[in-house]
């Protein structure tokens, strides 16, 4: 684990498994940090150069100003490859993670290999109640900010199996939120894809998926209450090159809930 300077005085703190092998990053989603990939990675290490790293804005990244929309993490995402001299990799995300891939994609679809997709948002309209709540004006913030309570009843929405919510998941989500600047930033990326009537830029991304080059694996939990299982029917429609694979017993974090399956998709996937 070490801190790296992506410039512009931000510092994203990463974990670089390192080695020959072919490189895939792994991109969290909102609210978390780089150790919600802690299930799967000794299994992918055998495989691949694993890279995982705290978004800025979140786990012991740098909290700097601006809207934490998808330009913010595709551009985040690039500086990361760069300053680890990583011309083209595998990338693995969940949700906004998955989302940010999509994003980075307009500009950058030549760096990507393969892209594992985890219910990736802006496939359909309808959100949790909760999401809507916390994305209204003024009040929203209020709502969403992150403490014990919240955390713990964003992390029971996520995650289908209630003892899946460990005490570790929880500490360390706690103690990330209480970080100066954690709840400007959640908000911040929250409403970027979220509005009062639900999921924002559906028109545009679908235009990404129907023009992504590169082959996609879309993972999607069967009982995902965040992003609702219909999505991934529009989201295998529009891409060119995808597969899907649903993952039962499984809510919003394939990653956590369900490492097994999670890896036995990914490692037929990727070469």
């Amino acid at each position: 684990m070490r801190k790296l300077g992506i410039g512009q005085n931000e510092i994203v703190r990463i974990q670089d498994s390192g080695g020959p092998c072919p490189p895939l990053i792994l991109l969290h989603g909102l609210a978390n940090s780089l150790e919600i990939w802690e299930r799967v990675q000794p299994r992918l290490a055998h495989r691949f150069r694993l890279i995982a790293f705290d978004w800025p804005g979140f786990g012991e990244s740098s909290r700097p100003r601006g809207r934490y929309d998808g330009r913010f993490f595709a551009t985040r995402l690039a500086a990361v490859m760069n300053a680890l001299d990583i011309e083209r990799a595998h990338l693995a995300g969940y949700s906004m993670g998955a989302s940010a891939i999509l994003h980075f994609s307009d500009h950058n679809a030549d760096r990507i290999d393969h892209a594992i997709l985890a219910a990736p948002g802006s496939f359909g309209r309808r959100v949790h109640p909760l999401m809507l709540a916390a994305a209204m004006p003024g009040i929203g913030a209020w709502l969403a900010r992150p403490h014990h309570r919240n955390n713990r009843t964003t992390l029971r929405l996520a995650i289908h199996d209630p003892s899946q919510v460990t005490k570790d998941l929880q500490d360390r989500t706690d103690r990330h939120a209480a970080i100066a600047g954690s709840a400007r930033t959640f908000h911040s990326a929250l409403t970027a894809g979220v509005g009062l009537l639900g999921s924002r830029g559906i028109t545009n991304m679908a235009r990404r998926a129907q023009a992504f080059p590169r082959p996609a694996l879309l993972l999607w939990g069967a009982n995902d209450r965040v992003f609702p299982v219909r999505n991934a029917a529009r989201a295998l429609r529009l891409m060119p090159d995808a597969r899907l694979t649903m993952i039962p017993e499984c809510g919003h974090y394939p990653q956590w809930e369900q490492p097994d399956a999670f890896c036995d998709a990914v490692e037929h996937f990727l070469p």
